[in-house]
């Protein structure tokens, strides 16, 4: 049992030193799970604009949208993670990993 806790340890010990890589990866696996959703839902909404409206709205959507929406969700999800602290980091990490898998199968990515 000692050295599944001193497993767990070093695990959450690296993970918060990477939280905000981690974070981000969590966000972008979300936005790309997502991310032909929000550009359907776009694309309905200005589906008779002309072509250069068109254009740029998805230059601007995908160019500078969706990095902006990582910018601004990745601290907030590394905040969240911080809150579980060193003894259920990893766990917490794993588990929503798993969870970003879990919605990945459902959409049909994998």
């Amino acid at each position: 049992m000692n050295i599944l806790t001193e497993l767990n340890t070093a695990l959450s010990l690296w993970a918060r030193d990477h939280l905000a890589s981690i974070a981000t990866a969590f966000t972008t696996a979300l936005l790309t799970i997502y991310g032909d959703t929000i550009n359907r839902a776009v694309k309905k909404r200005i589906r008779r604009r002309h072509f250069l409206v068109r254009t740029l709205v998805f230059i601007l959507l995908c160019g500078f949208g969706y990095g902006l929406l990582t910018v601004l969700i990745a601290p907030g999800i590394a905040n969240l993670l911080s809150l579980y602290g060193a003894r259920y980091l990893a766990f917490a990490v794993c588990l929503g990993f798993a969870g970003v898998g879990f919605l990945a199968d459902r959409k049909k990515y994998m």
